[in-house]
């Protein structure tokens, strides 16, 4: 018999497949949340998606799940990604806080996708595993890049690991009637045995594999001696170094905090021994990765708010690359998806081993401002003087500096011990140049004082021009903003444009390079 095409049930939708099926997802959360227990009920719900699906393996996948089918099938229709977010749901109304403590992110088919397509970099023949399979978001979208070999692939080459075991048959099952031959129980009992309910981390060897494509868990967790990255304190770093340790290559979505957060540098240390790789790195506002429920519907933000990285590293790369902080809004995903590879460039080094996340069309500043000789560091002084600058300490889209008090509750307030160390810092910080470098070896939800004394002074600035001091204390009380935060009034000055322009030729130079797309909320609709 034929190999069967992936069934209707499973189709990705292409474009904002997340809202346009919320109200799919939303019916099928409420219906199961109601059934009582509520594992015993998803799992005879993917019983019966099966037996509607695929009634040639019907029999044996309901062995698997250890249940009959149920008597609606209330999954019909869902993508293998919106079967993530149900279950995810399900999961948080069980046990709210174990959910969370878990950092379960379920990937969206679009991400999922864009993540499996980098296959090309891997080949088709080895073996792949998913240490933290779930339902089996990821693995079913590597199936689907295989193309005419998706059936082999899953019959013979794909390992599922998870220690959430309904998740674990739920993946068996839904890459089994998604995949492979009919009536090929063999390929199924074959998928299964491979498949490991265990935990990742634990000292147990594991399987023979080349591969990995991986979504692991963001969350706190205590330090482990036994790792490298023990100082990291977070999931994802551990199973980030145990892939080192086991894989020849990996896929990978994580937070993008491994790039530049002190406690992960041993986590960039390990990297660094790859010869090379590609990391994509997406913001989380307008549009985020994460769309959907967060920790399930008991919270009352349903976006999940990581700022995430992409990870691919084969043997064949040879470099490392990355691309700036990736930002776009809701109508630019697709947009997104397809030309983020455009983005990659040469992978810089920070300070303090940070990885850049430099915008190429900004390169040439970088090489010409990293190895500048001095910094705003080297202007203030701890002493409260008269000379005084105030800066919100919670960017978005710019960073400004007011020489009268800012009326909010995150700032940063600097000193300087002469007037001119003042107007230099007044213009520096009013300038492009602190957003950009946030943006570039940061860009956090917060701007640290630590990285805010880094910002670099252009060898040739001097203060020829001191009119623009002039402009800027008229513009320090006409262009005051307030912005309400949870009740709390957070006030900031937001320059006109043509100020801060004036402002970066006194400070940068000729060479100014395009800082549209470093503001840009959305990136891809400047294209």
């Amino acid at each position: 018999m034929p190999t069967p095409t992936t069934s209707s049930a499973f189709q990705t939708l292409k474009s904002h497949a997340p809202d346009i099926s919320r109200w799919r997802t939303v019916r099928a959360i409420d219906q199961l949340r109601n059934k009582g227990d509520v594992k015993q009920a998803w799992l005879a719900a993917v019983a019966k998606l099966a037996a509607e699906t695929r009634p040639d393996l019907s029999s044996k996948v309901c062995q698997i799940l250890g249940v009959s089918p149920a008597d609606e099938n209330i999954l019909e229709g869902l993508t293998i990604g919106e079967l993530g977010v149900v279950y995810e749901a399900l999961l948080a109304d069980q046990d709210h806080k174990s959910r969370k403590e878990a950092g379960q992110f379920f990937t969206p088919d679009d991400v999922a996708e864009f993540m499996a397509q980098h296959l090309s970099h891997f080949g088709r023949t080895a073996k792949w595993l998913d240490p933290c399979c779930g339902v089996g978001n990821l693995s079913w979208h590597l199936a689907a890049a295989h193309g005419d070999a998706a059936r082999d692939f899953v019959a013979n080459q794909l390992i599922l690991v998870d220690q959430d075991e309904t998740a674990l048959r739920t993946a068996v099952v839904i890459l089994a009637i998604s995949f492979l031959s009919s009536d090929d129980d063999a390929a199924v009992d074959a998928l299964k045995s491979r498949a490991q309910y265990r935990d990742f981390l634990s000292p147990e060897p594991l399987p023979s594999y080349d591969y990995a494509i991986m979504n692991p868990p963001y969350a706190r967790s205590a330090p482990r001696p036994d790792f490298a990255t023990s100082n990291a304190r977070d999931l994802y770093a551990y199973f980030l170094e145990r892939i080192e340790q086991s894989a020849r290559g990996f896929i990978a979505i994580t937070p993008a905090s491994f790039l530049s957060g002190a406690k992960f540098q041993t986590t960039r240390a390990l990297l660094e021994t790859r010869a090379g790789g590609d990391v994509y790195v997406f913001d989380n506002v307008p549009d985020t990765c994460f769309r959907g429920f967060k920790y399930g519907s008991k919270n009352t933000s349903r976006t999940n708010f990581v700022r995430a990285a992409i990870i691919v590293s084969a043997p064949a790369m040879q470099t490392w690359r990355t691309t700036p902080i990736l930002r776009w809004a809701f109508r630019s995903r697709e947009t997104l998806f397809a030309s983020a590879k455009d983005w990659l460039s040469e992978r810089f080094i920070g300070p303090g081993g940070a990885w850049a996340k430099v915008m190429p069309s900004t390169a040439v500043l970088w090489n010409r401002l990293s190895n500048a000789g001095r910094h705003l560091g080297d202007l203030i002084t701890i002493t409260p003087t008269a000379f005084r600058l105030d800066v919100a300490s919670t960017p978005r889209y710019y960073i400004s500096a007011s020489s009268i008090p800012l009326q909010r509750a995150s700032k940063h307030v600097l000193y300087f011990e002469t007037e001119a160390d003042f107007e230099q810092a007044y213009l520096l910080l009013n300038s492009t140049l602190p957003y950009w470098w946030w943006r570039t070896i940061a860009g956090g939800i917060s701007l640290s004082r630590h990285t805010l004394l880094t910002v670099p002074i252009p060898d040739e600035f001097t203060l020829a021009d001191l009119n623009l001091v002039e402009e800027l204390r008229a513009s320090d009380r006409h262009d005051r903003t307030i912005k309400i935060n949870a009740g709390i009034p957070n006030e900031n000055v937001k320059r006109p444009s043509h100020l801060t322009h004036k402002v970066n030729m006194a400070v940068i130079g000729k060479d100014v390079p395009d800082f549209s797309y470093v503001y840009s909320s959305d990136m891809f609709a400047l294209r």
